[in-house]
C-alpha cells in the first residue's frame, strides 16, 4: 500500500517483513487507463445532450472574432477587484488585452512566454469572469500547474465571499506549502474548517494506526503482544471506512457546488464531480503540454467560452508511442492544431492569439538568451530587472556574472546510460552540479533549483542533495520544471563521451524538443543561469544548424567561463560537498583506498577496465576475510592481486574508468586508470552511492547472498540445521538440498538454489570465466549450471560440483 510521496521518495506498508535491506524493488504502474477514461469522456459527448461540442470544433479551427465589446465593462471589474482587495492591479497593456478577448470571445489563445506574466493574466482572467457571475474550470496537465494557477487566482479573489465559504475549490492532491496563504483554496483545508471533529477523528486514528505499525517492527515483541496489536489496527480500519466515506460524500458535494474549480486533466477524466457537471468557462494553462484529446474534452464541458493559456516554443506533451495516431494526436499541441502558430510572429490581429511581450523574471543577460534563439527578439525587458537581480548576480558562483559557462572538459566527466530506463547519467556533472549550488547557497542565494534533461540523473542529484541535507535545492528535470522559477538556475546537460550520440532530447532544430527544453531551461533562472556542458563533446556531437548546438555556442561566447577539467588537474578548484575528496594521482589515494576495503563489512564491488594499476593500488590483504568481492572487466584481475575469495561475473568493464564500490556507502572513481598520475575521487554519500552501484551495475541484479551466510536454502525443520547440497540424494537425476542429520527434510533444487551453489563454491564457467547461472533443461526439466553469458555455450553438472 503506497502511504506518501515525497519527491522521489516512496512510503509503503508490506503484508511481511523481509528484512531490513532490500537491495533491489521495482514498482510499476500502467497510466495508460487515463487515456481510457479520456476515450470514454469523449465517446460519451455524442449522447449528452449538454456537450459542447460545437465549441471543441471551434477549438480545433483557432481563436474567434469578438462577439461583444468588453471596453469600460473590464474597466468597472478591475475597479471592483481592486477595492475588494485593497490593492492597485498593475497590469500592462498586453495583460488587459488578453482579458478583455477572453471576457468577449468563445475561443481565445493567450502567448505567454517566459516570465511575461502569464499566471499572473490567467488569475486576473478566472477573478474577471467570476465577477461576471461565470463559473470557472482550471485545468492543466501537471499538479504543480494547477496549484500555481489556483494561487494566482487567489490573489484576487480571497476577499470575496466565494472563497470564505469553501466555493473556490482546489480538487485533487495539490503542494500543502501551495496554500499557507490561502487555505480555503485546498480542498483539505476547506474540510477541516468545516468538518473540523470528523477531520480530527480520522487524524487520530491514522497516527494510531501508524504509531502500531511501528510498534509491530519491534523484534521485542510477543506472539501475543503482536496479535492485540494487529486486531487493532483492524478495529481501526473497520472505524475508518465509514468515515473516510463521509468525508468522501462531503468533499464531492464541495465540488459540485463551486463557483470555481482547480485540478489535473486526468481528474476531470475519472471523477464524475467534474465531467457530470458544466462550467460557463474552461481555462486551460501550460496548454503546450496538453494532448489535443484533453483540449477537445476541456472545450465541451464549457458552456459559453474556453481559454487557452500557454506558450508552443516551449516544452510540448509527453508521449512515447509512435503510431500516426499517436503522432497525430498526442505529439502536438492544441496551438499547432488549430493553427495560431502559423501566424505566431504577427502578433495580434482580430483571429490572431494575445502575445504578452514583457518579461519581468530575467536579468536582461539572461533574456538575450530566448530572445535571440527562440523569440525573434519580439520580447521586451520589464524596468529595473538588473537593479532587481543585482543581489543574485553577485552572488556565488562567479560573483558578477549572471551567465557562467562550466566546461567539464574532456577528461573526467563520463555520460553513461542506466540499464532499465536507458535515461543517461553522469556522477562527476552531477556532484558538480550540486556543488556549485551549494556554494551558491552559502553565499546567501535563496531559491536554487537545478535541471536536467534526464530522469536518472535527476535522481542521482536529488540524491546527493538530500545526503548533504541542502534544504532550499530543488532538483528536477526540464518537464517537471516547466512552470516555475527559480533566482539561480543550474543546467546539468549531462551528455559526454563515452555517448556515441547525442541523445535525442537534445537533437533537432527550432521544431524539435531540443529547442522547447533548451528554452524553458534557460528562462527559469532569474538572476543567474550556470550551464554545465562538455563543449568539445556538443561541437563534435551536434551540427552547426541544430538548435542546442546554437544555444551551446551563444552561452560559450557570452558567459564567464570555467574550464573544471584544468581546474581540477591544476588543483585551482576543489570539491566543497561533504563526502567529497579529490585525489590528484592514484598514489596519493592508495592509503585511504585500502583503508577503506579495511573496513568493508560486506561487499566489495569492482570494475577494473584494464591492467593498468592493479599492483600500485590495491593491498588484497588489508580486505577482511569472508567479504563478498564482485568482480567485472579485465580477465586476469583476480590473479594480479591474488585475491581468493572474487566473485567473477561478468567480462565487460561498464566504463573506461575504475569503480570500487564498497558496501553500497563509499564509491571510488579513478579516473582512465592507465597512468600513475590519473587522479581519484571519493564518494562517501551513501543515499547517492547506493543508487550509482545500481546505475554502475556493479553488482548483477541476481546477486545471491553474502559471502560466509550458510542458511540460504532454509533451515531443517527437526534441527535448524542449515539444509545443504547434498550429492548422494538425488532423485531420479534430478538435484535435491536436504539436512545431513535429517535427510528427509529436503526438497529438489531449484534454479535459483543452484545459482546460490555456484556463487558459494565460486564455480565459474570454464569457457569464458563468467558467472554460472541454475537453467532448467526443457525437455527432462533437470536443473543444472548455465553460463550467464549470452552466446556461450558453457555448462556443468551439478554433480560434478564438491
Amino acid at each position: 500500500m503506497l502511504l506518501s510521496t515525497e519527491g522521489f521518495d516512496l512510503q509503503v506498508a508490506i503484508s511481511k517483513n523481509i528484512g531490513e535491506l532490500v537491495e533491489i524493488a521495482r514498482i510499476t504502474t500502467e497510466p495508460w487507463f487515463l487515456l481510457e477514461k479520456l476515450q470514454e469522456r469523449l465517446s460519451e459527448t455524442v449522447e449528452m445532450a449538454d456537450a459542447n461540442r460545437e465549441l471543441g470544433l471551434e477549438l480545433l479551427s483557432g481563436p474567434t472574432q469578438t462577439l461583444a465589446s468588453s471596453g469600460g465593462r473590464l474597466s468597472e471589474i478591475i475597479l471592483r477587484i481592486e477595492a475588494e482587495i485593497g490593492t492597485t492591479i498593475r497590469a500592462n497593456k498586453h495583460q488587459l488585452m488578453a482579458v478583455k478577448k477572453i471576457l468577449d470571445c468563445p475561443v481565445s489563445f493567450v502567448w505567454g512566454p517566459p516570465g511575461t506574466g502569464k499566471t499572473s493574466t490567467l488569475g486576473l482572467s478566472v477573478a474577471s469572469l467570476v465577477h461576471e457571475g461565470e463559473t470557472v474550470l482550471i485545468l492543466s496537465h501537471s499538479n504543480t500547474a494547477v496549484d500555481t494557477a489556483m494561487q494566482s487566482m487567489a490573489r484576487y479573489l480571497h476577499k470575496t465571499s466565494y472563497y470564505k465559504e469553501g466555493l473556490i475549490v482546489r480538487f485533487g492532491i495539490g503542494s500543502e506549502e501551495t496554500y499557507g496563504l490561502y487555505p480555503m483554496v485546498d480542498i483539505r483545508g476547506i474540510a477541516k474548517k468545516q468538518n473540523a471533529t470528523l477531520v480530527a477523528k480520522i487524524d487520530a486514528l491514522g497516527k494510531e494506526r501508524t504509531r502500531i505499525i511501528k510498534r509491530l517492527r519491534d523484534s521485542d515483541l510477543s506472539e501475543k503482544q503482536k496479535q492485540v496489536l494487529q486486531n487493532r489496527v483492524a478495529v481501526i480500519k473497520t472505524e475508518l471506512q465509514p468515515l473516510k466515506q463521509l468525508i468522501r460524500d462531503k468533499l464531492s458535494e464541495l465540488v459540485s457546488h463551486a463557483v470555481v474549480v482547480g485540478c489535473t486533466f486526468s481528474k476531470a477524466s475519472i471523477a464524475e464531480e467534474i465531467f457530470g457537471r458544466q462550467f460557463d468557462a474552461v481555462i486551460i494553462d501550460e496548454a503546450s503540454m496538453a494532448y489535443i484529446p484533453h483540449c477537445i474534452y476541456a472545450a465541451t464541458l464549457a458552456r459559453k467560452r474556453i481559454a487557452v493559456f500557454g506558450d508552443h516554443r516551449q516544452l510540448g506533451p509527453i508521449c512515447q508511442s509512435d503510431t500516426d495516431a499517436a503522432n497525430q494526436w498526442l505529439k502536438r499541441d492544441i496551438f499547432d492544431e488549430s493553427g495560431v502558430t502559423k501566424t505566431a510572429n504577427g502578433i495580434g490581429g482580430e483571429n490572431g492569439m494575445i502575445l504578452l511581450k514583457t518579461q519581468y523574471r530575467m536579468h536582461p543577460s539572461i533574456s538575450s538568451i530566448p530572445n535571440t534563439i527562440f523569440y525573434d527578439n519580439v520580447l521586451e525587458d520589464g524596468e529595473l530587472l538588473t537593479d532587481k537581480c543585482a543581489t543574485i548576480v553577485q552572488g556565488e558562483p562567479n560573483p558578477g556574472h549572471p551567465l557562467v559557462y562550466y566546461d567539464l572538459g574532456e577528461r573526467f566527466a563520463s555520460c553513461f546510460r542506466e540499464e532499465e530506463s536507458h535515461s543517461r547519467f553522469n556522477p562527476i556533472s552531477a556532484l558538480i552540479a550540486v556543488d556549485i549550488a551549494m556554494r551558491a547557497q552559502r553565499s546567501g542565494i535563496e531559491g536554487i533549483g537545478i535541471i536536467t534533461p534526464y530522469k536518472a540523473q535527476s535522481r542521482l542529484i536529488h540524491r546527493v542533495i538530500q545526503d548533504c541535507r541542502l534544504d532550499g535545492i530543488l532538483s528536477s528535470t526540464v518537464h517537471r520544471f516547466q512552470g516555475s522559477e527559480r533566482s539561480l538556475i543550474v543546467f546539468d546537460t549531462v551528455e559526454s563521451h563515452p555517448q556515441t550520440k547525442i541523445g535525442k532530447l537534445l537533437a533537432g532544430g527550432m521544431k524539435s524538443t531540443a529547442a522547447r527544453l533548451a528554452n524553458v531551461a534557460v528562462s527559469r533562472a532569474q538572476g543567474k543561469f550556470v550551464f554545465l556542458a562538455n563543449n568539445t563533446y556538443i561541437r563534435n556531437q551536434i551540427d552547426h544548424f541544430s538548435v542546442f548546438r546554437k544555444f551551446n555556442d551563444r552561452l560559450y561566447n557570452n558567459s564567464e567561463r570555467v574550464d573544471i577539467s584544468h581546474a581540477l588537474l591544476g588543483e585551482t578548484w576543489s570539491f566543497e560537498l561533504p563526502g567529497l575528496t579529490y585525489f590528484p594521482s592514484r598514489t596519493s589515494a592508495r592509503d585511504q583506498i585500502n583503508k577503506d576495503l579495511a573496513g568493508a563489512r560486506h561487499t566489495v564491488a569492482i570494475d577494473w577496465p584494464s591492467s593498468f594499476g592493479t599492483q600500485e593500488f590495491f593491498s588484497p590483504f588489508c580486505i577482511r576475510q569472508g567479504t563478498n568481492i564482485l568482480y567485472r572487466g579485465w580477465g586476469k584481475f583476480r590473479d594480479s592481486i591474488k585475491l581468493q575469495n572474487v566473485r567473477y561475473w561478468q567480462t565487460d568493464s561498464f566504463s573506461d574508468d575504475a569503480l570500487i564500490g564498497l558496501d553500497q556507502e563509499i564509491l571510488w572513481i579513478c579516473f582512465s586508470p592507465k597512468g600513475k598520475s590519473t587522479p581519484c575521487l571519493r564518494i562517501h554519500l551513501p543515499k547517492a552511492v547506493a543508487l550509482l552501484h545500481s546505475f554502475l551495475q556493479l553488482a548483477p541484479t541476481d546477486h545471491g547472498p553474502i559471502e560466509g551466510d550458510i542458511h540460504v536454502f532454509g533451515t531443517c525443520g527437526i534441527c535448524r540445521n542449515p539444509l545443504w547440497y547434498q550429492p548422494s540424494l538425488h532423485c531420479n537425476g534430478q538435484p535435491r538440498v536436504a539436512c545431513v542429520k535429517h535427510p528427509q527434510e529436503g526438497r529438489k533444487m531449484t534454479k535459483g538454489d543452484a545459482t546460490k551453489l555456484a556463487q558459494l563454491t565460486k564455480t565459474i564457467c570454464e569457457v569464458c570465466n563468467s558467472a554460472l547461472i541454475g537453467k532448467q533443461n526443457g525437455a527432462n526439466g533437470k536443473i543444472f549450471l548455465g553460463c550467464s553469458q549470452k552466446g556461450c555455450k558453457g555448462s556443468l553438472d551439478i554433480g560434478q560440483l564438491v
